[in-house]
């Protein structure tokens, strides 16, 4: 090896041919550590995004759990929407009815008032016509008591008129008959 470097040093051709032969297996190596960095370099950038791809893939699983709830939750926010659009539908009939119950209520109101206040005045008028009619009964019991008491004595005074006129008939008969016999005796 010796001779072999005294011999590139005395012939200048060997020399340049070295220096290049050198120089191509220096740009070898510097390609080949420069290729072997890059390597490293895209080996680690591989294994960094498998390991992020791995990472992604595993939030990615989690993210479409995730939507699958929120679709479902979704389905069922829109189904109580729905529920909630029908419960106010039949909230505002029911306010409506409520309005019309509510003036329905008051004009009842107002007819019971006059209702009750027609009752209070037939009541009295009621009680006054029962009062006039008690008084009246009264009245009438006494009066039929009185007409009894005036037939009595109405038909005492005829039986009495009746004997009377019996009587004075009677005495007209004999007064007649008396006459009639004067008569007949003269």
């Amino acid at each position: 090896m010796g001779e072999l470097i005294s011999r590139v040093q005395s012939d200048p051709v060997l020399m340049i041919s070295a220096a290049i032969g050198v120089v191509i297996l220096l740009f070898m190596v510097l390609v080949v550590v420069v290729a072997s960095m890059r390597v490293k370099t895209y080996k680690d950038r591989y294994v960094d995004v498998k390991i992020d791809n791995e990472a992604k893939e595993k939030r990615i699983a989690v993210l479409e759990e995730e939507m699958k709830v929120l679709h479902i939750k979704n389905a069922q926010n829109e189904q109580e929407l729905q529920q909630f659009d029908d419960t106010k539908k039949r909230l505002a009939q029911t306010t409506e009815i409520l309005e019309k119950t509510q003036k329905e209520f008051a004009s009842l109101q107002t007819l019971q008032g006059q209702t009750k206040t027609q009752l209070d005045q037939l009541t009295e008028r009621y009680e006054a016509l029962k009062n006039a009619h008690r008084a009246l009964n009264e009245r009438m019991e006494s009066l039929n008591e009185e007409n009894s008491k005036l037939r009595v004595n109405n038909a005492r005074l005829l039986m009495k008129l009746e004997t009377e006129e019996r009587f004075v008939s009677q005495m007209q008969q004999r007064k007649k008959q008396q006459s009639n016999n004067k008569g007949e005796n003269e």
